[in-house]
């Protein structure tokens, strides 16, 4: 029986000092075994909101990559908030028709944008490593597109890690000079 080990947020919720965001959490329900959460749950550290990155990253490699950037820079994986838009490891996220998600996802969308709005209105950077859904929303796309290049970076769209790495990698160069 699968778990869809749904993730909604991770990191540093009250005092964040980079925030990450992303459209879902990426692989297939189907195969939960592959992911990440699958073991971090078997070793009791999943949990769908505010799990610590730095567990996190000896579970992902793909979290290990961008964190090692963030190191880099000063930025402990402590002071990291990653954003869902959507919780589920599914292709569901593509049903931008909010009120046919569940009340999980409808209630961590609502909650991630409100983390969003106050995190922004205290000056903390935001990089979109998949923002097109979070541009697109009418609650705080507005309020991304008012932010100036060192408040927000847009990662090239479609691009594989390595070219959103040296994005996120070129801009922490330059809001850490």
């Amino acid at each position: 029986m699968s778990n869809d080990y749904k993730v909604s947020r991770i990191g540093n919720e009250k005092s964040p000092k980079l925030i990450i965001l992303l459209c879902n959490p990426g692989g297939d329900a189907k195969y939960y075994k592959r992911l990440a959460e699958y073991p971090m749950d078997k070793d009791g550290f999943y949990k769908p909101t505010g799990m610590n990155l730095h567990i996190y990253r000896e579970y992902c490699e793909w979290w290990d990559n961008i964190l090692k950037k963030t190191d880099k820079f000063g930025i402990k994986d402590t002071d990291i908030l990653a954003l869902e838009y959507y919780p589920y490891h599914t292709k569901r996220s593509n049903n931008s028709k909010h009120w046919n998600w569940d009340i999980f996802a409808q209630e961590s969308l609502s909650q991630n944008k409100e983390l969003l709005l106050k995190h922004i209105a205290n000056g903390v950077p935001v990089f979109g490593y998949y923002y097109g859904f979070w541009l697109n929303d009418k609650d705080v796309g507005e309020q991304l597109s008012k932010l100036n290049k060192k408040q927000f970076c847009k990662s090239r769209n479609g691009l594989g890690q390595s070219l959103k790495l040296k994005d996120l990698e070129t801009w922490l160069q330059t809001i850490t000079d």
